[in-house]
């Protein structure tokens, strides 16, 4: 089994690693267009596939310091930059998903006797693929 170390996937703007990750996640989704007709067979509902979505989110500890932070994401955010997010290993030869999407969320959190950590939702704008380093 080639199973991946969780501590091994970032989420990247491009090349630029959000500062202090702890945690994402990525998934996509497909809508299911009901095409069941009069006609149709065995009385059952009939779907055909359509357009294809994917988001995800990731949690960083606070850090004010670094290539890309809060203040980034903030900024992106309000005007609507578009990222080339990447989501996966960064080490030569590895595999990472990519594709265009926008900032929807962030949100900073500051709990009693613990790190302050941030987290951002991000929303795919086209299809996603894969890559190689």
């Amino acid at each position: 089994m080639a199973a991946i170390n969780g501590t091994l996937i970032f989420l990247r703007n491009d090349t630029l690693s959000l500062v202090g990750q702890l945690d994402g996640n990525i998934g996509g989704s497909t809508d299911q267009l009901d095409a069941t007709t009069k006609d149709s067979a065995s009385a059952a509902k009939v779907f055909v596939n359509g357009e294809t979505t994917w988001q995800g989110q990731v949690s960083a500890l606070y850090d004010a310091t670094g290539a890309l932070v809060l203040d980034d994401v903030i900024d992106n955010l309000k005007a609507g930059t578009q990222w080339t997010v990447k989501f996966g290993q960064v080490t030569t030869g590895t595999k990472y998903l990519t594709g265009l999407g926008y900032l929807k969320s962030w949100r900073w959190t500051g709990p009693k006797n613990a790190m302050s950590n941030i987290a951002i939702e991000f929303q795919g704008t086209a299809v996603i693929t894969t890559d190689t380093n």
